[in-house]
């Protein structure tokens, strides 16, 4: 048993799940089995915590053409998202923190209620971005579309601009049923003048949107992708900060920025796969040294690091298999050891969810979410990438496959 807090893996273990609960865990001539409990045996197999993708877009996306994202029917989209859902939690992934979707409260509503099967979701709803803001439409498009259109069928974005819009923009969102808000701080490459380098929100426009979220409790997680964005995410209290890169060379993270991120204890979700994707279009076998060697210096200083995928289309990222290949990245490219990047698709991943008190780790008191896998990830992380190595899920107590 691997139980994602990081401990040296139980040899003869025994969990027991009473309900949707774990009520006792240990070594199986420790553990008093009462009569009654149906047993389940996984004798040559390693038991693991449910994975958890702290960073994912459940859009009902095929394409990466922002045209197809308004055009397409909403019906299309959300019925697309179901089998989407299904996919993520068949391969091993039993919790997932929304980074922005206009469908995944609903989607969370249906799994709740049973009406589909999924992972737990955790929503953020549609993020926050200005105006030609990253996820935002370009020139091109706008002139040609009605802009009314384009912002009631845009599936992971609304646009607020000002104070008083993200102001009012938070309130929307947490009244319409999120669990956090998610804004898009910096650009991110999509077209021209959406560069990476650039910061997209002042000062107290970020304070403004992290001040209204804490106001009801609320997480805030922040797309970053330069050093400034990164720092002013940090100035202005943010729970987690996404990617924390930089693709003009830049150095993506310093001490200063390393320490004050530790010191606020806010979660790093660096999105290593969809960065690899970047690198493997321009031609590069890995991360830019600039970007790898931010990362390096942040777990030299003690940075917490959660795994998140950054899944938004089918086309380049399969649901379900680019949420687990990113745990194999983690080791592959960033250099962690297999079980620190499986705590990471685990423990610190529910902590940057904000759920740490419920899934996680296979502890007593937690919800039972557990998979059965072929062979030892401690080994070869990559067997948790193959679907036919996850033999079974259980997700609240209850067996889904």
């Amino acid at each position: 048993m691997i139980d994602g807090t990081g401990k040296d893996p139980l040899e003869n273990a025994v969990v027991l799940v009473e309900g949707q609960r774990i009520v006792n865990v240990g070594r199986a001539d420790r553990i008093k089995i009462p009569a009654g409990f149906e047993r389940i045996d996984a004798s040559g197999l390693t038991v693991m915590p449910g994975l958890i993708d702290a960073h994912i877009h459940i859009s009902g996306l095929i394409s990466g053409n922002p045209l197809d994202w308004v055009v397409e029917s909403g019906f299309t989209q959300i019925i697309r998202a179901v089998r989407q859902v299904e996919s993520v939690l068949d391969a091993g992934v039993t919790t997932v923190r929304s980074a922005g979707s206009r469908y995944d409260i609903y989607l969370k509503r249906a799994i709740e209620a049973g009406t589909i099967v999924g992972p737990t979701i955790l929503a953020a709803g549609l993020g926050i971005c200005r105006t030609g803001g990253h996820p935002d439409l370009p020139q091109d498009i706008l002139y040609v579309m009605p802009e009314e259109l384009i912002r009631e069928n845009h599936p992971r974005c609304m646009v607020c601009d000002g104070v008083e819009e993200i102001r009012k923009g938070v309130r929307k969102l947490i009244n319409h049923g999120v669990d956090h808000i998610k804004i898009w701080l910096s650009g991110g490459d999509h077209w021209e003048k959406d560069r990476c380098g650039d910061v997209h929100f002042t000062k107290q426009e970020m304070e403004t949107l992290v001040n209204e979220a804490r106001m009801l409790r609320f997480r805030v997680m922040a797309h970053v992708e330069n050093l400034r964005a990164t720092k002013l995410a940090i100035e202005a209290g943010v729970d987690t900060i996404e990617h924390a890169d930089d693709w003009e060379g830049n150095p993506s993270l310093d001490e200063e920025a390393c320490s004050s991120i530790v010191e606020k204890n806010i979660i790093l979700v660096p999105t290593v796969g969809c960065g690899m994707r970047s690198a493997e279009q321009s031609g590069a076998v890995t991360l830019p040294k600039n970007i790898l060697d931010g990362y390096k210096l942040a777990a030299e200083m003690g940075v917490k690091f959660a795994a998140g995928s950054d899944t938004v289309w089918e086309s380049s990222a399969p649901y379900g298999k680019f949420s687990v290949e990113e745990i194999e990245k983690m080791v592959s490219v960033l250099g962690f050891s297999p079980m620190d990047a499986i705590v990471a698709a685990t423990k610190m991943a529910a902590g940057a969810s904000g759920i740490a008190d419920k899934v996680g780790t296979i502890e007593k008191g937690k919800l039972a979410d557990i998979i059965l896998v072929e062979g030892n990830p401690l080994e070869d992380i990559g067997i948790l990438t193959e679907r036919e190595n996850i033999k079974s899920i259980m997700k609240g107590g209850k067996v889904v496959r």
